[in-house]
């Protein structure tokens, strides 16, 4: 392996992220979250009696955001990050035509967040908000016209404006075209009827493409 993107004097290279792990105090509302908000996929469960066992810690669902891009949704009452830190954060990135779309998104579901903002000496933009348990998220866009960011405030900014004020999913909530926004059983559902598989391979149950 060879390329401007690796150290060409290590012995060993990383082929690539292969999952990230997010503490939630609810995994159902969470995979909620970034299913309805996000619009990521059902990937996989933990068995119901997993922890029981002994064979984990915690329970957890895990979600695709994008094509090798997964994240777990771990329950664990502790370790989400203080609403007023600046890190960890998690930068999903997007289109500079997208930002605009992502803002109305946010409205429309009720989700705090500050943004598109610019930061002096950059050539992008990024709307900031949490999730429901406060884990600090990010929708980035690396290179946006210079016309467009100048009408963009500059950074920083008051984290108080990401903080969730009311539980979510907001009462009354619905999906496109006034369906009920969609649970994880309905997202696994559909990825059931779309001839999906279930992988025997993974801890509790994963939802895989058929070949």
């Amino acid at each position: 392996m060879t390329d401007e993107n690796t150290n060409p004097d290590a012995l060993l290279h990383i082929r690539g992220l292969n999952h990230l792990t997010m503490p939630v105090k609810d995994r159902y509302r969470a995979a909620r979250f970034y299913i309805v908000v996000l619009g990521a996929e059902a990937h996989h469960e933990s068995a119901p009696d997993r922890a029981a066992k002994g064979l984990a810690r915690s329970l957890q669902v895990g979600v695709r955001l994008a094509a090798g891009f997964e994240v777990d949704l771990f329950e664990q009452s502790f370790g989400q990050p203080d609403w007023n830190q600046s890190h960890p954060h998690l930068a999903l990135d997007t289109s500079a035509e997208d930002l605009a779309k992502w803002t109305k998104h946010f409205e429309r579901w009720k989700i705090p967040f500050v943004g598109p903002m610019t930061r002096a000496g950059t050539k992008g933009a990024e709307i900031y908000f949490n999730d429901p348990d406060g884990n600090h998220l990010e929708i980035h866009c690396s290179n946006v016209p210079q016309a467009e960011r100048e009408r963009f405030p500059v950074g920083p900014y008051d984290k108080s404006h990401c903080v969730h004020k009311q539980e979510w999913p907001p009462e009354g909530s619905s999906g496109r075209g006034g369906t009920p926004v969609p649970s994880f059983a309905d997202a696994h559902a559909r990825a059931e009827k779309s001839s999906a598989v279930i992988n025997p391979g993974c801890s509790g149950f994963c939802v895989s493409p058929s070949a």
